[in-house]
């Protein structure tokens, strides 16, 4: 006898119609297991359960993780640098004619001492100009003493007076200038006040160093003529250096200003004193910049060398693991740990990347087991495929 579905009635008599329920429920019951699949969390089990005899069958293979109390980055490019404030350009100060060079490169010079020489006409010309400039100095001092003396009498107006006072003062300040072009010229103010005395103008222009070092670029020879400020030679300090080292962004993400760095091959030894902000489009490196105050005598500046920077990620141990052990699950990291139910996914940290292992951190013992093969049956395991 048919089953009667109330609320259903027929449309030619109005009287409840039957309908057969029987292939209706059936085909309604996978739907709603379907739906339950869909709404139940998806949150897999970090534990896996495996026998050993599973675990042999799947490939899985297990050794334990080396420890280091601290990650370094290693086989970083690097660049020697002079810094910025221990470099300086020698110049001439006025046009004229290199007479003499007195150092080469490689040498080392103290601060004052001759580097070269050069005849200059323009030289005799500001000379000639400090002493017309002393000159009119001179006479407007004779002129504001003779009129202060007058206005005290009341002889003469003020406004003489006050004019008389402006052009001493512009006498006053032109001297000074003239005094200034002769000191960028070289000459010391023991040449100044020999000058002022009447001794005979000269041309001849020293070029002298502005600070002890060693010369590192020589820009002109004798005989040349050179306009003014043309550069003539370079002059560094070599200690302490720069390093310059290009770090892929993917293995500079654990080092941190004041991080250690050493040159392996030197025995040099310095710290991190400043990371790029910024990226290098083509090669995708951070510029970091290391201060070297250990053994910087044995560097030579635009040397390329190597250089391994200490990593400050992470808190505690860490631990350098083969690539292969290593999982990507749900934007995490993950490595397998022998338990004795079978394995446990465990997240870390990685702090450097290399090509066949890699300094990880995070909740590892040093007596742990990893799997190191047979990870991706793991994972499947972690999952839920395959049992």
């Amino acid at each position: 006898m048919a089953t009667m579905i109330p609320g259903v009635r027929s449309a030619r008599t109005g009287a409840p119609r039957a309908r057969r329920s029987g292939p209706i429920l059936p085909a309604l019951l996978p739907l709603a297991a379907c739906a339950a699949l869909l709404l139940a969390p998806c949150a897999p089990a970090q534990d896996i359960a495996l026998s050993p005899d599973q675990a042999r069958a799947l490939g899985v293979t297990v050794q334990a993780p080396a420890a280091e109390s601290g990650g370094e980055v290693v086989g970083l490019a690097a660049e020697v640098m002079v810094p910025n404030n221990q470099l300086h350009v020698v110049s001439t100060p006025l046009p004229g004619l290199v007479e003499s060079i007195h150092v080469a490169v490689n040498e080392r010079v103290r601060k004052g001492q001759l580097l070269a020489r050069m005849q200059s006409s323009a030289l005799a010309e500001a000379q000639r100009g400090y002493l017309q400039a002393q000159t009119q100095l001179q006479l407007a001092a004779a002129n504001l003493d003779r009129d202060q003396r007058l206005a005290a009498e009341g002889l003469i107006a003020e406004s003489r007076l006050l004019s008389t006072r402006a052009s001493h003062v512009e006498a006053s300040a032109l001297l000074a200038e003239r005094r200034h072009v002769l000191r960028l010229a070289g000459m010391s103010e023991a040449d100044v006040a020999r000058l002022q005395s009447g001794t005979a103008i000269s041309s001849s222009v020293a070029i002298l160093a502005p600070a002890s070092g060693a010369v590192v670029e020589q820009m002109a020879q004798a005989g040349q003529r050179l306009e003014a400020y043309t550069p003539i030679y370079k002059i560094a300090q070599l200690d302490p250096l720069w390093l310059e080292i290009q770090a892929p962004l993917a293995r500079a993400a654990g080092i941190r200003e004041g991080a250690a760095v050493r040159v392996p091959a030197v025995d040099a030894v310095g710290r991190i004193i400043s990371v790029g902000k910024a990226v290098t489009p083509e090669s995708q490196t951070l510029m970091l910049r290391a201060l070297i105050v250990r053994n910087a005598s044995r560097l030579r500046p635009g040397q390329y060398v190597e250089a391994a920077v200490a990593s400050a990620a992470g808190d505690g141990h860490q631990w350098r693991v083969p690539n292969a052990a290593l999982v990507r699950h749900q934007s995490r990291l993950l490595v397998f740990t022998r338990t004795r139910e079978g394995f446990r996914a465990v997240p870390v940290t990685l702090v450097q990347e290399g090509p066949q292992s890699s300094l990880v951190a995070g909740s590892l013992q040093g007596t742990d087991a990893i799997a190191v093969a047979g990870v991706a049956a793991l994972k499947a395991r972690l999952l839920g495929i395959g049992g």
